[in-house]
């Protein structure tokens, strides 16, 4: 029996998500916290999307290096593109996309690599991580993977791809971003529930209903049903109610400014801001001192020192799976995103191409463009020579 079959079940499931439903744990401020009530948190969920999709959209491809020249390795491994043979809706930019946000969600990503008779890596499929527990056996991890039937498969690293994104000291496994931070997730997850309940019923009893005189329970149900369906939620809000029988109403609640209620939904999206190392105005955050060139600096730094550590640390974990691994090594492209603007890019290439540093057919090919011909020589300022050597005329 083939070891996807162990894994996945006799049937291969069709749709569905890779998270399973583990158990929530309660939070400090009482809301159950897991993978999937996490991603609730629009915040939370914004910044693992923002990560997996630029993540995901980056090209990456096999290089090796000649003479210090780093040169496309070819052919290149057939799961860049298509990881799952026989899912070809199934493509790099879902498997770079699920890996990092198994990362992100979890602290690890596991993925389960099959090898044809060549040793050829033909399929690729990142695992649910709450499926896998890992044990050491004479030094070495073995990763027990829990079949669709509940056995445990034991696999060891020639078939299983393992990515932690924070492990400390001797540990295999890197303890869950979800679990380590549930009192903030837990936070902000009760001030979004605690907003939608006011707006919805209010979180704490509005008014009473003073009658004179004593009610019975069926009585005061009635009252109050009756009360609520002329009168609760927003499309019913601030309608002219009509009391007889001597009743008296009496406001209670407070004013959503009292409460400071946006201003703890703010602090909800800074935390989770902090915590992912996102910038505040790519999480659609309104507000704070920022201007253009603000906002492109602190973006830039992002790219160096949020995006940069985690793509590094997936191709530091994929180089072992590329043909060659010792000569051979996968990369991410990023220049991509920090793509300028037409004249900054025109400008870059105006001082590349007079100091040689590029031909023009390379500055061309960087612009999708065709080859000319003569294209591939090198320019040089005619004012600049080699130091000691006398000027040719």
């Amino acid at each position: 029996m083939s070891i996807l079959r162990r894994i996945l079940g006799e049937q291969r499931a069709v749709g569905g998500t890779w998270i399973t439903d583990n158990q929530p744990s309660v939070s400090s401020a009482g809301v159950a916290i897991n993978s999937q009530t996490a991603l609730s948190i629009g915040a939370y969920y914004a910044a693992v999307k923002l990560y997996a999709d630029t993540v995901a959209s980056l090209p990456w491809d096999t290089y090796i290096r000649i003479d210090g020249t780093r040169r496309p390795y070819r052919p290149s491994p057939s799961w860049l593109t298509t990881p799952q043979p026989n899912n070809p809706n199934f493509t790099g930019f879902d498997l770079k996309h699920r890996m990092v946000s198994s990362l992100l969600i979890d602290g690890n990503c596991f993925v389960l690599f099959i090898k044809n008779r060549n040793g050829d890596i033909v399929e690729m499929r990142v695992l649910d991580p709450h499926r896998v527990t890992i044990k050491v056996v004479d030094g070495a991890p073995v990763y027990v993977v829990a079949g669709e039937d509940g056995v445990g498969v034991e696999l060891t690293s020639d078939a299983i791809l393992h990515i932690p994104l924070f492990a400390t000291g001797s540990n295999y496994r890197a303890p869950s971003p979800v679990e380590q931070h549930r009192t903030t997730l837990g936070l902000a997850s009760a001030t979004q529930l605690y907003s939608a309940k006011f707006y919805e019923q209010g979180a704490a009893p509005s008014a009473v209903i003073k009658i004179p005189g004593e009610l019975t329970q069926d009585q005061a149900d009635s009252l109050r049903n009756s009360f609520s369906r002329r009168h609760e939620g927003i499309e019913k809000m601030h309608k002219i109610a009509v009391l007889t029988g001597g009743a008296d109403f009496q406001q209670m609640s407070m004013k959503i400014s009292d409460m400071q209620l946006v201003e703890t939904l703010h602090w909800g999206v800074e935390s989770i801001a902090r915590l992912m190392g996102v910038p505040l105005h790519l999480l659609q955050y309104p507000g704070g001192n920022t201007s253009y060139n603000s906002v492109e600096i602190v973006s830039i730094e992002w790219l160096r020192l949020g995006l940069g550590p985690l793509v590094a640390r997936l191709e530091a974990g994929l180089q072992r799976l590329v043909p060659g691994a010792d000569q051979t090594f996968i990369k991410f492209t990023m220049d991509g995103l920090l793509r300028p603007t037409t004249k900054e890019r025109m400008d870059a290439y105006a001082i590349q191409l007079q100091n040689g540093i590029r031909s023009l057919n390379e500055v061309r090919r960087l612009e999708d463009l065709a080859d000319i011909e003569g294209g591939d020589q090198h320019w040089k300022p005619l004012n600049i020579g080699v130091v000691g050597q006398e000027p040719q005329a």
